[in-house]
């Protein structure tokens, strides 16, 4: 839900620019609350330094109250086009080719020479092998493993152990790493994404570009509520310092995924690649920062009802309802 910004007190010691551009933000919070609340929360979320820093710096030039607003609405309308990236995501392509067994395919995984994936289907078929064909948060068998695979039925049911649905959640978007030039709106859309990853998040475009988007350490096996939750930043994995693969679990609402524990340790016996707490760093933020600004609710209102009204038409003819949405009142 919306929250207030904190006050200065001891925030960002011994960082001064950060400091300065934050009492900037602080003294317009109730000028334009949506748009000024997600560069505070920005500050004090920003997932690394530099990232922290970028942001800062970008806050310092600005010469006046119109431009920090500007920059505010900016970055909303970054999360506004995650958002409708999340909603517009193309279903995978199944493949024309049978399938080994899984028993089969295991094998196979693990003495293949080459373990990048390039594509949706090797992606999810690797990390199921790398997880043990569970979700990597609460341990749920995944149905087809536990059905298609003799040794992975024996682990159910010698364990009592609960069996459903699991899916391939990309942690960063995965059509920002897809070509798609002959399509103007997400080729912007994906452009502006590639600015928050690399300048805030500090995750270089090589690493995720083309088939890179599919790498091991940008997916997770999760089932499939806890997977929608996470698409919708309304639960997030937050790095604990120091401790490699451990991470607090974070929601929106103690109710979201309530049988989630408070810590999870993220392990594989398999050598394969685990996330990468960069990536869950970045999308931690970008939910508290959703959450907290009060972004949440005007981008499911736009996204709501898009298609009807046409928020996002490129000839303006509705930017009075965005501004509305975004800003609480009608425009003068």
């Amino acid at each position: 839900m919306p929250t207030p910004l904190s006050p200065l007190g001891n925030l960002f010691q011994g960082l001064e620019a950060v400091r300065m551009a934050y009492v900037r933000v602080l003294a317009l919070e109730y000028e334009r609350p949506v748009a000024i609340r997600i560069l505070g929360w920005m500050l004090i979320h920003a997932p690394n330094g530099a990232g922290q820093a970028h942001l800062a710096s970008s806050i310092d030039q600005c010469s006046n109250t119109q431009a920090i607003i500007a920059l505010g609405e900016y970055y909303f309308q970054y999360f506004l086009k995650y958002f409708r990236a999340i909603a517009n995501k193309p279903t995978p392509t199944p493949s024309n080719h049978p399938d080994p067994s899984i028993d089969d395919l295991r094998d196979m995984i693990m003495n293949s020479v080459d373990q990048a994936p390039t594509g949706h289907s090797q992606a999810k078929k690797r990390a199921l092998v790398r997880d043990n064909y569970r979700c990597q948060l609460t341990g749920t068998v995944d149905t087809e493993a536990y059905l298609g695979s003799p040794m992975v039925e024996e682990q159910v049911d010698a364990n009592a152990l609960n069996v459903s649905q699991t899916e391939c959640h990309h942690i960063l978007p995965q059509y920002i790493g897809h070509n798609i030039t002959d399509n103007p709106e997400r080729t912007a859309n994906a452009s502006m994404i590639w600015s928050i990853v690399q300048i805030f998040g500090g995750i270089p475009q090589v690493e995720v570009n083309g088939p890179g988007i599919h790498h091991l350490r940008n997916i997770m096996t999760l089932r499939g509520d806890i997977h929608t939750a996470f698409d919708r930043l309304q639960v997030w994995l937050e790095p604990v310092d120091g401790q490699d693969n451990v991470y607090n679990i974070g929601r929106l609402r103690p109710a979201i995924c309530r049988d989630l524990p408070a810590t999870v340790t993220l392990t594989t016996n398999t050598g394969l690649p685990l996330p990468d707490r960069r990536y869950l760093a970045l999308q931690a933020a970008c939910a508290k920062v959703v959450c907290m600004s009060g972004a949440a609710e005007p981008i499911d209102s736009i996204l709501r009802d898009a298609e009807e009204t046409k928020v996002l038409s490129q000839d303006g003819s509705s930017v009075s309802l965005l501004d509305m949405l975004l800003y609480g009142h009608a425009p003068a």
